[in-house]
């Protein structure tokens, strides 16, 4: 079942099919790392998404790698809540990275992910202004 749920949300977000949702709230849906990485590859084409909200969903690094990585090209997306997961201080690493290339991202919310105080201040030294994050 997750599965199909998966490549239904990566088939709904890509460029070809979508061309009006603006936002996507999946959370309490277990998607897990795979699920992120799906949805990242989405992202990376996708062009009319705004808002993205994955809490609660079991996502660690592996997924918010992912994510990290579709923000690095993605220009549209304006809203990524992440908040209670466990993408810990390498996921917050990997997304303080892409917060150093993403010019769009205007709020980031990475709030119970059991990132300690080097992840935090990547993550706050990353934003550019107009950009918050809560940690």
């Amino acid at each position: 079942m997750q599965v199909i749920f998966l490549r239904a949300v990566h088939s709904c977000l890509r460029a070809v099919v979508n061309k009006t949702l603006t936002r996507l709230d999946v959370a309490f849906n277990s998607i897990g790392d795979a699920g992120a990485g799906a949805l990242a590859e989405a992202l990376k084409v996708n062009k009319t998404l705004t808002m993205l909200d994955v809490t609660h969903n079991s996502i660690g690094y592996a997924g918010a790698g992912a994510l990290a990585e579709a923000l690095k090209v993605n220009t549209t997306l304006t809203r990524l809540d992440v908040a209670f997961n466990s993408i810990g201080d390498a996921g917050a690493g990997a997304l303080a990275e892409a917060l150093k290339v993403n010019k769009t991202l205007t709020r980031l919310n990475v709030n119970t992910n059991s990132i300690g105080d080097a992840g935090k201040a990547a993550l706050v030294a990353s934003a550019r202004p107009g950009c918050t994050v809560r940690v």
